[in-house]
């Protein structure tokens, strides 16, 4: 993609930036070294209105005369807990917390968008909204941000976002309609037993034995129960439980992950795990419970945006058509109460190579310009004087 010569002037910015908030990773909503750096940037391309949101969220908006809509952008601000093995200048400062979802990145992206609107605002002719979200590694952060406020006053009519993609080709968009990531439910289950010595297993009930019975049982719920044709994947990354080799276990708790991509399908596999742990507590006795700690729905593009999307290309040699990914974003959050477009950005073939969350994960600043010139293109087709 040709890049403006408005972008371009902002390539040494652009580098600082990232490495900047590279540096100060925070997790969750717990993001005060980060609220304050964006806010410092942000007040510097005086917003008509600019808001804390859901702890440390930001919310800058840009109002333009005899506006007609409002359109959003977003980009989500925390970091993950990983120790950066990352031998570069700018590695995180902040022990066993480090960006290595791209989160720096699609900050800086929305930055250098906020730097163009305060040089260009007699060209828009429509309110714009930015969004700095946190909590979107598992915090549900989206849900909360929307709950205060972010898509009222202005009330957005439309809304966009991104997150740079390792198996897309570098400075390259992946692209497609309908669904494009996985609704996603992650839950903790409970087993309570009965605690007794090992030698006496008859007076108690062991809930490693239940729990081991779970495990094998609720597998076989996507390689039995769902049409081979239809995407589920459900895994069990945690398990905990017991305090002595000698001692029956009077609990266990896992957790784990549920995705897939229709509303039906999920409600099926969700009444059969609960049917399935009803079942397991009367035949043994232990006392099982499953509680839900996150839930995001799947996100999926409208076949019209997608199209109006093209139109802002070079060519269609800019993008890539990308099959569905059961990675989750909860960018779905906003596509639930708006109309909204979420694309990949590449970085394959860049520096780093590594898969997100990878504790080496790195990518070329240089994609980040592209990301903001795709941004700036759909504000002008949006709403340009």
């Amino acid at each position: 993609m040709q890049l403006s010569r408005e972008m371009l002037n902002m390539k040494d910015e652009c580098t600082k930036i990232r490495r900047d908030l590279h540096r100060i990773p925070e997790i969750g909503f717990e993001l005060h070294k980060t609220h304050e750096y964006v806010e410092s940037l942000l007040l510097k391309c005086a917003p008509d209105k600019l808001e804390t949101l859901a702890e440390t969220g930001l919310k800058a908006v840009f109002y333009a005369d005899n506006a007609d809509k409002t359109i959003a952008f977003r980009a989500d601000m925390d970091g993950m807990r990983n120790h950066e093995e990352n031998k570069l200048r700018f590695r995180s400062r902040n022990r066993g917390v480090m960006h290595g979802c791209g989160h720096d990145g699609h900050m800086t992206i929305l930055l250098l968008l906020a730097k163009w609107i305060s040089h260009n605002r007699d060209k828009l002719s429509c309110n714009v909204v930015l969004i700095f979200q946190p909590g979107e590694e598992g915090w549900a952060g989206a849900r909360r941000m929307i709950n205060e406020g972010a898509l009222k006053n202005p009330e957005v009519d439309r809304i966009y976002g991104l997150h740079l993609w390792p198996t897309v080709p570098k400075g390259k968009i992946g692209i497609r309609w309908d669904n494009l990531m996985a609704q996603t439910t992650d839950f903790e289950i409970k087993v309570r037993g009965k605690s007794a010595h090992a030698s006496t297993p008859q007076m108690g009930v062991d809930a490693i034995v239940v729990a081991a019975e779970l495990i094998t049982m609720i597998q076989s719920i996507i390689t039995r129960d769902v049409d081979p044709h239809q995407d589920a994947l459900l895994t069990l990354g945690k398990i905990q439980g017991g305090t002595s080799h000698n001692v029956i276990a009077d609990e266990v708790a896992m957790s784990g992950t549920l995705r897939v991509f229709s509303n039906e399908l999920f409600d099926k596999l969700m009444r059969q795990i609960h049917a399935l742990l009803q079942g397991l507590e009367l035949a043994t006795g232990a006392n099982i419970t499953m509680e839900t700690i996150v839930h995001y729905p799947f996100v999926a593009n409208p076949r019209s945006l997608v199209e109006k999307f093209y139109t802002v290309l070079d060519s269609m040699d800019d993008t890539v058509l990308v099959e569905p990914v059961m990675a989750a974003e909860d960018f779905a959050e906003y596509q639930q109460e708006v109309e909204g477009l979420f694309m990949f950005l590449g970085i394959n073939g860049g520096r780093g190579g590594e898969p997100l969350h990878s504790s080496k994960f790195d990518f070329d600043e240089d994609v980040l310009l592209i990301g903001a010139e795709v941004f700036k293109r759909i504000l002008e087709g949006e709403c340009h004087a």
